[in-house]
């Protein structure tokens, strides 16, 4: 972890030298890091399209052979051994913890108190948010992707429709991981938040091609 620390460490240094502004530097590094990790985002994506079919073609199965017990293990058999494949796939994603967490220490332990162009309303990015501007905004921007599929446009074939309970779960929990969080820390949440959105409109113009 201290590896990946000392190496986030001197690329927000870097990305500092460039701008002159540690909030965009903040934001340069996060964007730097999902480019990164983009082609593991990408994979899980696409293995969620391939179970959402696997559990259509499960359904199915089951109607067919409902009166054939030996039949339907063996179809089933058959599909979990393609479930197992895509599991994995899903796995690596939990590299990204180690990454993340670094980054996110990194981030806490700046020195500066400096403000920043993109929150102009603040004198310093160690500071908290006293307006929940911030909060707010990384709320409405992870909302964003569950909101897309009720937009016909962007609507696919897999996605699960989301409940307004779990809207509601996440409103909250978004507001209340950053509502005391430092402005520094903030800029990221957004930062990965928005880059996350543009990932998912960029993915769901690709399968609609």
């Amino acid at each position: 972890m201290n590896i990946i620390s000392n190496i986030l460490d001197n690329l927000l240094s870097f990305f500092f030298t460039i701008s002159g502004d540690w909030g965009i530097a903040i934001t340069f590094l996060t964007v730097f890091i999902r480019v990164i990790l983009l082609p593991l985002s990408i994979k899980q994506k696409v293995n969620i399209e391939k179970n959402q079919d696997l559990y259509k073609s499960m359904e199915e199965i089951r109607k067919i052979y409902k009166n054939n017990k030996g039949k339907l293990e063996t179809e089933m058999q058959k599909l979990y051994k393609q479930n197992i494949k895509g599991m994995l796939v899903n796995s690596v994603g939990l590299l990204q913890i180690p990454i993340v967490l670094a980054l996110y220490n990194v981030i806490l332990k700046m020195p500066v108190q400096e403000s920043t162009l993109i929150i102009p309303w603040v004198t310093s990015i160690k500071m908290i948010d006293s307006y929940l501007i911030v909060p707010v905004i990384y709320t409405l921007i992870i909302l964003s992707p569950y909101l897309l599929s009720y937009i016909p446009f962007f609507k696919t074939s897999f996605q699960a429709k989301v409940s307004k309970a779990n809207l509601i779960f996440t409103s909250i929990f978004s507001i209340l991981i950053t509502f005391k969080t430092p402005i520094a820390v903030g800029i990221y949440f957004i930062t990965t938040g928005f880059f996350s959105l543009v990932e998912e409109v960029v993915f769901r113009l690709y399968l609609k091609k």
